[in-house]
């Protein structure tokens, strides 16, 4: 799980979706005997807001959600068999769901991939708001190039989605597995994962507090220090992966591109208002 926002902790959790969603996935992790890390990655910061992660490879700026590439590599270089990537504003939803019905299906030593079909959107692809992948080095190559090549997605919805789908369904059928079950909205009350995506963003907040109360447990996150990392520069990381320095002129146009985002936001403000 990542975000470059931190995890709030306390009752302030309760106005920070991440806060609460990290809260619910580290209960999960906790009884179901899993590792659980919250990468909250680190972006060069300047006074009017912070840079966009960018490949130098590629020369793109990345949407936040191409970071997860990153993290997943970084995961892999901690020595984990297998890795579970999910979004900060997903999470497990039924606590007691069988879960050993879907990471049974990499007892298959083909399979290297494995994710929840996007329906209602489509029936063929998935979302990359939660998957699980094989530590191999088919699929470390196949992270390392979806981050330096170039992308029409590097900053357009549905961002590095777009590009796992063109990569993972074109491979033969027995190397990934597509669950279709339910994940954008409540349709069983033991449904496995609960994601609140962009469309619907203003329920983030109200779902995953209702989540606590249902269950009858407090919001405040838990263990914080141990599970949140903080020690991850999406530069490092792309300068590790692209194995490429930042031109000069590359820099300028972060730069550009931040001050042009920050504008973005200000105006987005002050019709709000």
């Amino acid at each position: 799980m990542g975000d470059d926002r931190p995890v709030r902790e306390g009752v302030a959790a309760l106005e920070s979706y991440p806060s609460l969603a990290y809260e619910v996935n580290r209960r999960f992790c906790d009884r179901v005997g899993w590792d659980f890390r919250y990468e909250q990655y680190q972006l060069p910061q300047r006074p009017w807001g912070s840079l966009s992660a960018f490949s130098r490879s590629a020369g793109q700026h990345r949407a936040a959600s191409w970071v997860k590439i990153l993290a997943v590599l970084r995961a892999f270089e901690l020595g984990y068999d297998l890795v579970v990537w999910i979004d900060s504003d997903c999470i497990f939803y039924d606590h007691q769901a069988d879960w050993e019905s879907i990471t049974r299906h990499f007892d298959a030593p083909e399979v290297n991939f494995l994710s929840w079909v996007d329906r209602p959107f489509y029936a063929d692809q998935f979302c990359a708001g939660f998957f699980i992948v094989r530590n191999t080095d088919h699929i470390k190559a196949m992270f390392t190039d979806l981050w330096n090549r170039p992308s029409e997605y590097s900053w357009k919805h549905v961002y590095e989605q777009s590009e796992l789908n063109k990569v993972v369904t074109a491979w033969p059928t027995s190397q990934f597995r597509l669950i279709d079950e339910p994940m954008f909205r409540i349709e069983d009350s033991d449904q496995k994962l609960l994601h609140i995506a962009s469309f619907d963003h203003a329920n983030r907040l109200p779902s995953f507090r209702e989540w606590f109360e249902r269950n009858r447990v407090a919001p405040e996150p838990q263990r914080v220090s141990q599970h949140v990392h903080t020690d991850m520069s999406a530069d490092q990381w792309d300068q590790q992966v692209s194995n490429a320095t930042l031109s000069a002129s590359d820099q300028i146009r972060r730069e550009i591109w931040s001050i042009r985002q920050a504008i973005r936001r200000q105006l987005k403000r002050m019709v709000k208002r």
